[in-house]
């Protein structure tokens, strides 16, 4: 007898549209309201708004190579889809995850494909110290990326914990 396999459940599936939605409303704010490497002060010494553009990857890895990062984020995104079961477990941590990556992706190859690079806008600094500037879609991919490992190092615990 074999046993029924679920299939994953539809309701990530909003988390990435909402995701991509708030990503392409806020940069088509910046795109349209700030000028080029305009930077507007949030918080002094800490935050700023800042419009720049993105040619790599996070970190501005490949920069430069935006058809190889459209590829690859093709390919990402649809192995996403149809090794789902596999690689998300159905938990609820593991399925926002999987709206979060997804949403980031969609939004950030939306912006490749429309430009040719991706629009960035967040801006966080103390004194000369400064991280990469970063968008809405990005922030997706990280958290949703971090969801997934710390839902990884849970399932090894329990696996590494003796039963009594």
């Amino acid at each position: 007898m074999t046993e029924a396999v679920s299939s994953p459940p539809r309701w990530p599936f909003i988390i990435s549209l909402v995701s991509v939605i708030a990503d392409q409303v806020s940069k088509n704010y910046f795109y349209t309201t700030y000028e080029l490497y305009e930077s507007r002060v949030v918080i002094p010494g800490f935050f700023n708004f800042t419009r720049t553009f993105n040619t790599g990857a996070a970190f501005s890895l490949f920069k430069g190579h935006p058809e190889a990062l459209t590829i690859i984020s093709v390919t990402v995104f649809a192995l996403m889809v149809i090794f789902r079961a596999k690689l998300f477990q159905n938990t609820k941590v593991e399925q926002i995850a999987f709206g979060l990556i997804a949403g980031g992706i969609i939004g950030n190859l939306t912006d490749r494909m429309q430009h040719g690079y991706v629009i960035d806008f967040i801006h966080w600094y103390v004194g000369e110290y400064s991280w990469p500037i970063f968008n809405i879609a990005d922030s997706c991919i990280c958290v949703g990326v971090g969801l997934y490992m710390i839902s990884g190092f849970k399932k090894d615990s329990k696996i590494a914990k003796p039963s009594s």
